[in-house]
C-alpha cells in the first residue's frame, strides 16, 4: 500500500490514469475506487473519485443509467449447463475494419462466457451459419435453444430450416418481454458504451479493435479472446 499524502495533482494523474486509460474504460466512482484502493491511500479519497467522475464528459455523455424496472419481474428459466442454451445478437453500424463493420455476439445463458466476430455488411443467413459454426459449434457443439431478436436474418426460412434439422429449439424476444435477450443486450451495451469513450478523440474502426481488444484482455475475462475481430 502507497501512502499519497495531500499531493492533490498526483492524486489528480493517479485518478485520471485509473479511470482515463484504455484498460479502466472509464468506469464508474465504485470500481474506480477499488481498483485505486488495492495499492494507494489518502484522505478522502472515495470522494475525490467520486467527484472526478462527476465532472468527466466523456463518462457522462456515452455510459447508461440503469434503472429498476416499474413493474414486476418475470423470472427466466435457470439454464443447467454451459452452452445449451445461448442467446444471440448483432452490433452494426460500425467503421469499416478490413471491410468488416458489424460484430455478432453469441453469449452462453448459463455462464455469460461470450464470443465476439466481426462480418462484412451486408450479410446473409448464410454467412452468419457459416460463423456460428466456425467459432462456436466446433468448440462447444449444437445447443439446445437459441434466444435472439426479430432480426431478417433470425427469422428467414433458411435459418428455422438449419436448425430444425440439428433439433435446436429457436425462441425470440417479444415487446412484452424484452428482458428474454437481455444478457446480449447487456454484453453489447459494454462494448458499446466502452468503444464510445474510448474512441471519442480518434472515431476509427482501427483503434476500435485495439482498444476492444484490450477490454476484453482485462475487464471480460469470459470473453473468447480468440474471436475478438
Amino acid at each position: 500500500m502507497v501512502v499519497v499524502g495531500r499531493d492533490s495533482q498526483l492524486q489528480t494523474k493517479l485518478t485520471t490514469f485509473y479511470h482515463d486509460s484504455a484498460a479502466e474504460r472509464h468506469s464508474e466512482a465504485t470500481v474506480t475506487t477499488k481498483r485505486l484502493e488495492q495499492v494507494f491511500y489518502w484522505q478522502k479519497l472515495q470522494k475525490i473519485v467520486r467527484q472526478y467522475v462527476r465532472e468527466c464528459s466523456i463518462y457522462q455523455q456515452n455510459k447508461t443509467e440503469n434503472v429498476k424496472l416499474p413493474r414486476l419481474l418475470q423470472p427466466l428459466p435457470i439454464h443447467i449447463a454451459p452452452f445449451i442454451d445461448i442467446s444471440m445478437n448483432f452490433i452494426e453500424g460500425l467503421p469499416k475494419s478490413e471491410g468488416k463493420e458489424v460484430i455478432l455476439v453469441v453469449v452462453d445463458r448459463f455462464n455469460k462466457y461470450a464470443h465476439l466476430m466481426a462480418l462484412f455488411h451486408p450479410y446473409s443467413a448464410l454467412t452468419v451459419a457459416k460463423v456460428f459454426m466456425e467459432h462456436v459449434y466446433k468448440l462447444h457443439g449444437m445447443p439446445t435453444t437459441i434466444m435472439s431478436d426479430r432480426d431478417i436474418i433470425f427469422l428467414s426460412q433458411f435459418w428455422k430450416e438449419l436448425f430444425k434439422h440439428q433439433g435446436v429449439n429457436l425462441q425470440y424476444s417479444t415487446a412484452y418481454h424484452p428482458q428474454s435477450d437481455g444478457q446480449t443486450e447487456v454484453v453489447n451495451k459494454c462494448i458499446e458504451g466502452y468503444l464510445w469513450c474510448m474512441t471519442r478523440t480518434a472515431p476509427t474502426m482501427g483503434k476500435m479493435v485495439e482498444c476492444l481488444r484490450v477490454v476484453v484482455q482485462h475487464q471480460l475475462p469470459h470473453f473468447n479472446k480468440k474471436d475478438v475481430l
